[in-house]
């Protein structure tokens, strides 16, 4: 606890050391061993965490305790959560400090009945219980006060909006704050207290130097995963903030969500469109989809042309996007009643498969020539459509 706190004041570095860009978020799932634990009990709440937060605003990140990795075996751990790995799932080995740093970095948390959920607790983090061994924890204890204090997670509310409540209502929250004082009586002695007993014991004399907690080291770069040419795709919702900018129509919002993770619906999800790669693997995906990201026209070939072919192999698309062939920032979209949109990024270009989803939207809502404010997570950019 006391290294964790020594640490607070580098918060910034923890999150950029995690890969946490501006206005990303990082979430924290935190798992004891056992049965009982969030994993034992509640696998699926990985696969949620996944789903309903938007990537581009979220980073899920799981602390799973030295005993499932040496229990079960890291390959074995790594198997089971393997799809989620190659959504975006951060996983620290056990003999680093990174859920450490985690902690420290983190906006929000879903724990158990695990250490790390006091901790994150007596760091001020929000947060749930995704599962919770009432059975195996000691009545009276820190961690039982902390179980009747923490809300569990709803099976059929959306995840982020369970975040959000849970950030409103724990802010300032007295009774967390008491129950954090309790993970140590003599906060950030510790080293000093510990060495001291130490050196008695061993009937040595103690350095001179001070004992003094020290922040938690950066983490290492964590092992990426591979991935193959093909974008996953993405359901994408999109909104308008009139609050963001100047201008009478506001700003577009995209929130864009894996699709091959969602279960059963809890409402995060609200009139969305499908966006697949060309060359997406999954024939239900690539007939469902509604918008393709396809490759640029070969060097004789128009837009039109190559869309027809592309729309011969998916026969739900309705809009084809490619990269714009002049090398501007930015893409050429064919729809299939023979319309043609461009879309230049003016400011902060995005990918191709944002650019897409302006267009397919401004399509859809009949939009003529114009310039669209766009947010997508923490970025923003203005996309000049004609």
């Amino acid at each position: 606890m006391d290294d964790l706190r020594a640490g607070l004041p580098f918060r910034a570095e923890y999150r950029a050391a995690l890969g946490l860009t501006p206005g990303r978020k990082l979430l924290a799932l935190t798992s004891t061993w056992g049965p009982h634990s969030l994993l034992g009990a509640n696998m699926d709440l990985v696969r949620r965490a996944l789903a309903e937060l938007p990537p581009d605003e979220y980073r899920v990140l799981a602390a799973v305790h030295p005993n499932v990795w040496y229990g079960h075996g890291g390959w074995q751990l790594r198997a089971w959560l393997a799809p989620y790995l190659r959504s975006g799932l951060l996983l620290p080995a056990p003999e680093t400090d990174t859920w450490k740093a985690a902690l420290v970095a983190a906006d929000a948390f879903i724990g158990d009945h695990g250490s790390l959920t006091l901790y994150a607790a007596a760091l001020g983090v929000p947060g749930l219980l995704g599962a919770f061994g009432d059975e195996v924890v000691a009545a009276g204890s820190p961690m039982a006060r902390l179980g009747a204090a923490l809300p569990r997670v709803a099976p059929d509310v959306p995840l982020g909006l369970q975040l959000r409540r849970a950030a409103a209502a724990q802010a300032g929250d007295e009774r967390l704050a008491e129950i954090g004082d309790l993970v140590t009586s003599r906060p950030m002695q510790a080293a000093g207290l510990l060495r001291r007993l130490y050196y008695e014991r061993m009937e040595l004399d103690e350095p001179a130097s001070p004992a003094v907690p020290r922040p938690v080291a950066l983490p290492l770069s964590l092992p990426a995963e591979r991935y193959g040419p093909v974008p996953p795709p993405m359901f994408v919702d999109v909104g308008v903030d009139g609050d963001v900018r100047s201008g009478t129509e506001g700003a577009m919002v995209l929130r864009r969500y894996l699709a091959s993770l969602q279960g059963a619906v809890t409402g995060h999800l609200t009139d969305p469109h499908l966006v697949v790669a060309e060359g997406e693997p999954d024939g239900r995906w690539a007939g469902a989809a509604d918008v393709v990201l396809a490759r640029a026209p070969g060097a004789r070939e128009t837009y039109r042309a190559a869309a027809e072919r592309v729309f011969a192999g998916h026969g739900g698309c309705w809009l084809v996007a490619f990269p714009d062939r002049d090398g501007a920032a930015g893409c050429v979209a064919v729809t299939r009643d023979g319309g043609m949109l461009s879309g230049r990024w003016e400011e902060g270009a995005m990918e191709l498969g944002v650019a897409a989803s302006v267009l397919y939207a401004v399509a859809v809502g009949g939009a003529g020539s114009r310039a669209v404010s766009v947010r997508v997570g923490g970025g923003e950019g203005m996309l000049r459509v004609g």
